[in-house]
């Protein structure tokens, strides 16, 4: 009697798991087919674009602009504004970029000219939203807007 209460109660566990289960799979079915729909940017155009990114802190303020050139290298110029004494100070990193559909590899490894012992690594992503096109730092989300839609256009 006890066999055939435990197997009884394992078949039936068995079926409510694969119920579970079954539900699992629908809401991961959902996941991916949002994921398809992310535009793909293969056709946008990377080289000789500039992209920026702006942050402000309590005590400085910091803008990035990375320039991808078109052999396949990058300028990024980092321009830090101190906000107690009014000074500003800049780098200039030099390196490269790898791009895969729409993924961008950045490893920025001279800074005015030396090598660096630690470059800047950054994995974005290329985003569109409108006609907005931006990279999206996988690590951190922050979102370096093309540099053309910074610019007010006059009417």
């Amino acid at each position: 009697m006890k066999k055939t209460i435990l197997f009884l109660s394992l078949l039936s566990s068995v079926y409510f798991y694969s119920q579970d289960f079954s539900g699992i799979n629908k809401i991961l079915e959902k996941i991916e087919e949002k994921g398809k729909k992310i535009k793909d940017a293969s056709n946008y155009e990377l080289k000789s674009k500039k992209f920026v990114l702006v942050e402000d802190f309590e005590d400085h303020a910091e803008r990035h602009v990375l320039e991808l050139n078109a052999d396949g290298t990058l300028t990024l110029i980092e321009l830090i504004d101190d906000k107690s004494s009014g000074q500003s100070f800049s780098n200039i990193f030099t390196g490269d970029y790898i791009r895969k559909k729409n993924a961008v590899s950045v490893n920025a490894n001279f800074l005015e000219g030396k090598k660096i012992a630690m470059p800047l690594v950054y994995n974005l992503y290329i985003m569109n939203a409108g006609d907005i096109w931006y990279l999206k730092d996988i690590n951190t989300n922050k979102r370096w807007i093309e540099n053309n839609n910074l610019i007010k256009k006059k009417k």
